[in-house]
């Protein structure tokens, strides 16, 4: 029974569709849609919100339309939108929402608000069910998507959010729908790295970052991808990054510690890559003078034997040793269709990569944010870039 009519029944009221008074809002389009990425509870929202523009708005701008996203301030603010969260009140919400041609968002008061206007809707559902707690008067032109096999859990606060389960595709296919557009590209998801929602930042160490780009970014500067000795422009770069943001720094060697103490406060963490050397002074050393630091070992590219080695080696200090294994993948990365994004990014020569791998490749960003994968220097994407990743095929 939907939540309405047990209201109805406990409280012998009559179900009647609701009314409220809009308010005019200056809205800056003729043909929009609107989106909203928040809810009540946390367990409802969908995090793959972006994901679903990113893949959609070229075609919505192709037919004239254009994408508002209405919510509180505090939302996380989407790329490709208009922003108009936090800046409406509910009246001037429901004049935005009438208007509309379509809203896509979690269970929340815009989407039963949508209902009520007989506004075309996609709403995405996992804490409660449509049966439940969706739109009440409806119609052909209202969708609500649910992961498969949806078992309700009612919890505000689910962990992992079942919402996620509910791919990409389904929902940009509901929208193109609902919307009359032909489909000039297909996605299929293929892989969903669980560190893919994580926003990761790195450069190599004589990039110097503006201080506004990325701002409050915590940027990883990876001397461990320096196959040379670290020159004096490389502390030169650190610091002047340091200056301005907070960085964490990995490295595979001893650094020269003096000229940073400066900036110490701005070092969240030093990640030390013990894999193939260690050197117990040093880690005394970044004890001794309050630098918090953490050593890390890939099991992959050594043995079992030499990591214990290691941990023998550090026995008598505080530190321990963080085992890194390779990803497990049980997919064909080699597929000729198979594409990837990431907000995992790497930034060096002032180009902007997706990824290591890219880096690798020599291949920065260029319009679109995602790229082929590529089979050169596949094995390094799938140590540094997989778990960041989502993977999919486009037709």
């Amino acid at each position: 029974m939907h939540l309405l009519e047990t209201y109805a029944l406990a409280t012998g009221s009559k179900i009647k569709k609701p009314f409220i008074n809009k308010k005019f809002f200056p809205v800056p389009f003729e043909k929009y849609i609107t989106i909203q990425n928040s809810s009540g509870m946390q367990g409802k929202c969908y995090d793959y919100f972006q994901d679903v523009i990113d893949f959609i708005h070229e075609d919505l701008e192709k037919i004239g339309y254009k994408i508002i996203q209405i919510g509180s301030k505090d939302d996380r603010a989407l790329k490709h939108v208009f922003h108009l969260q936090g800046q409406t009140n509910i009246n001037q919400t429901a004049f935005i929402l009438e208007n509309s041609k379509l809203h896509v968002g979690n269970d929340s008061f815009a989407i039963h608000m949508c209902n009520a206007f007989g506004v075309p809707l996609v709403g995405l559902y996992s804490v409660s069910s449509p049966e439940i707690a969706g739109p009440f008067w409806k119609n052909n032109k209202q969708i609500c998507l649910t992961p498969e096999n949806l078992k309700p859990s009612f919890n505000p606060n689910e962990s992992p959010k079942k919402i996620n389960e509910i791919k990409i595709e389904s929902v940009i296919n509901s929208i193109k729908s609902l919307l009359n557009i032909e489909s000039t590209q297909n996605i299929k998801t293929i892989y969903t790295g669980p560190k893919y929602q994580h926003i990761i930042l790195e450069t190599i160490p004589e990039q110097i970052l503006h201080p506004q780009a990325f701002e409050k970014q915590l940027l990883n500067v990876r001397f461990d991808l320096l196959n040379r000795e670290y020159e004096e422009k490389d502390y030169n770069g650190l610091v002047q990054n340091l200056n301005t943001r907070e960085c964490c720094i990995v490295t595979n060697k001893p650094l020269i510690l003096e000229p940073l103490l400066k900036f110490k406060n701005n070092i969240k963490m030093l990640i030390y890559d013990v894999t193939h050397s260690i050197d117990v002074n040093f880690i005394e050393k970044l004890t001794f003078l309050g630098i918090n630091n953490t050593c890390i070992f890939k099991i992959y590219e050594s043995s079992a034997e030499e990591l214990n080695n290691r941990k023998e080696q550090i026995i008598d200090l505080p530190q321990i040793i963080e085992q890194i294994n390779l990803p497990k993948v049980d997919i064909d990365l080699s597929a000729e269709n198979f594409y990837y994004k990431t907000n995992k990014l790497f930034i060096a020569n002032n180009q902007l990569f997706l990824g290591k791998q890219a880096y690798l490749n020599k291949t920065p960003i260029e319009g679109n944010n995602f790229q082929k994968i590529s089979n050169t220097n596949l094995d390094e994407f799938i140590k540094n870039d997989l778990e960041y990743a989502l993977i999919f095929e486009k037709n």
